[in-house]
């Protein structure tokens, strides 16, 4: 994939110099780019938006709130009406932002206009029953405090206190930020955090777009060997990469020219990216099963057909899922499953640990820095040439306890427990996206 025209971003920054990195949102006449330094900035139909500190420290009291998301979540709308203004924040959830000041009789026009590219209604403090929004607030650079609503409950600095109802809770939050605001707090981040209590639903606002119903799973059958097994994984996860298509994606599975949104609902860093999976990127599109070759193992045979595993899931889609950066590297995409031959050079750890035994050990499968890879032990193999699977982390100095001949679990059976279990886990987060 070609990098962003970089003359036509400064040209929409108004001819300042750019920040040479994908913009947040780039659709049809909405642009949100970095200019020089690292300055987020908004162009939205045809106009430009700088940053204005008067805009950010603007602190009339809050008569209305206004939140939508896009893109997996990731992206977000804020919209406090403070009298006859409105404070607009616009940015990644966790992440740069811009705060413009509008007058408030732009509000309806300016939600009409996000819904109609993608942006849905949240509530001002959640924006579903199982996600919550914590506000984060910072005085003279120093003095930090926070507060998020989750049910009858607030948390302030962590500090839970339980209120009659959510009512209640939103209306002693409101009421403690107006007065951290009267004492020259101010807002400068807000992210998403797990709800611990019951949370109202967003009622549907009409003229909004609906919510799409959530898409029937496949059932797929039983596998009746290691190979099968290996196909029948690779076909579960190309039926939820088609049937959610926002919020993850299979690298395997996208068109670097084509896909661009879809890789950007789950990894800001499209580009990089891009370059750093390519020899990854769409190489399942052609792919289909074939006849396993004589003494071929399953693993043999993954490799043969279809190379790599690099799944990429929204950081707001990770509950209860064993995610850690591809690649080991920010950009590489937050990932629960990444798959290849080329994941670790145990040549590394054999030189750091001084341990030449380690060299019996082959990992396969990312997230060696944080305890969440794999290896295949090599003093472990049966007739048909499945070795042994273990747990693997780069931390290790030993060998594991060797696997018995008679309890080795093929990769294609393995892959295929696994493949079950993380998809069951993720369509019911994704769900929570659309």
């Amino acid at each position: 994939m070609a990098d962003p025209d970089w003359k036509r971003l400064q040209e929409l920054n108004g001819g300042d110099a750019i920040w040479y990195s994908d913009p947040q949102l780039d659709v049809k006449d909405e642009l949100w780019l970095y200019s020089e330094g690292g300055e987020l900035r908004v162009s939205s139909a045809g106009r430009l938006y700088k940053r204005d500190p008067k805009a950010e420290k603007f602190s009339a009291p809050v008569t209305a709130r206004h939140v939508l998301y896009r893109g997996g979540w990731l992206l977000y709308v804020d919209i406090s009406v403070r009298g006859d203004k409105a404070q607009v924040r616009r940015g990644t959830l966790n992440g740069h932002h811009h705060v413009a000041l509008v007058d408030a009789s732009e509000v309806e026009d300016l939600l009409a206009r996000y819904r109609k590219l993608g942006f849905r209604d949240g509530n001002a403090w959640n924006p579903n029953s199982k996600k919550v929004l914590e506000r984060q607030y910072l005085k003279g650079g120093k003095q930090y405090w926070s507060i998020h609503v989750d049910g009858n409950h607030t948390l302030e600095d962590r500090q839970e206190k339980a209120h009659e109802s959510w009512e209640a809770a939103v209306a002693y939050a409101e009421k403690r930020v107006r007065a951290k605001e009267k004492e020259g707090f101010v807002q400068y981040n807000q992210e998403l955090w797990k709800a611990k209590y019951p949370n109202p639903e967003p009622k549907p606002v009409k003229g909004a777009p609906r919510k799409p119903s959530r898409p029937k799973g496949t059932k797929f059958p039983k596998p009746q060997d290691a190979f099968e097994a290996v196909d029948l994984a690779v076909a579960m996860l190309k039926d939820l990469h088609e049937r959610i298509p926002s919020g993850h994606f299979i690298a395997e599975l996208v068109d670097a020219k084509k896909d661009k949104q879809r890789i950007a609902s789950a990894e800001e860093h499209v580009s990089f990216f891009v370059r750093f999976h390519k020899p990854r990127i769409g190489q399942w599109l052609k792919a289909r099963p074939l006849k396993p070759r004589k003494k071929e193992s399953s693993w043999e045979y993954f490799l043969r057909v279809y190379g790599s595993i690099t799944w990429i899931i929204s950081a707001n889609a990770d509950e209860d899922l064993p995610c850690f950066h591809a690649g080991n590297v920010t950009g590489g995409g937050w990932s629960c499953m990444e798959i290849a031959d080329d994941v670790y050079d145990i040549n590394d750890l054999v030189e750091a640990s001084g341990n030449e035994a380690l060299e019996d050990l082959q990992p396969f499968h990312g997230g060696w820095h944080v305890d969440r890879s794999f290896a295949f032990d090599n003093r472990s193999v049966n007739a048909a040439g499945e070795r042994a699977i273990v747990a693997f982390d780069e931390s290790i100095t030993d060998l594991p306890k060797k696997t018995p001949v008679g309890r080795i679990q093929p990769f294609g059976s393995w892959l295929h427990k696994r493949v079950s279990l993380l998809t069951s886990i993720a369509e019911s987060n994704l769900s929570e996206l659309l």
